[in-house]
């Protein structure tokens, strides 16, 4: 029986090492999946931009993301309202369910973003004769 028992129990030991191997093992995929499944809030948001602009408004929003921050980040705010950072993963999914969106926001509307952070006004200039006057004032003068 002496002779027994040490083998049941290295028997026993191996089994108990093979559920711990196999537990560290699961646990170490499950962390591997999570972190492939962990993206960072900006670069969701980065995609849902990607796919929602136009290409030339894509292009051209990273543009003034390079050279004009503070005009970018004011642009940023009006396209991403805290709403839809917190629905993102819904947006994304829904993105992914529809194979992307009907309509893309165009080049004109991230201009016209960029003209209202920058305080650009747009105006109409008639030249008649030698003076040069907004089209306002052409108007009235008649």
């Amino acid at each position: 029986m002496n002779q027994k028992d040490p083998n049941f129990d290295q028997h026993e030991l191996e089994k108990i090492r093979m559920r711990k191997m196999k537990a560290i093992m699961d646990a170490k995929k499950i962390k591997e999946a999570a972190q492939e499944r962990i993206v960072s809030v900006s670069e969701k948001i980065d995609y849902v931009l990607r796919v929602v602009l136009a290409p030339d408004a894509y292009n051209y929003l990273n543009n003034i993301k390079n050279n004009e921050p503070n005009v970018y980040q004011a642009i940023y705010n009006e396209l991403i309202s805290p709403d839809v950072v917190q629905s993102i993963d819904y947006l994304l999914a829904i993105i992914q369910k529809q194979g992307g969106v009907p309509r893309k926001i165009p080049l004109d509307a991230i201009i016209y973003l960029e003209r209202k952070v920058k305080g650009i006004k747009s105006k109409i200039q008639v030249k008649r004769g030698d003076d040069l006057m907004d089209l306002s004032s052409f108007l009235s003068k008649d």
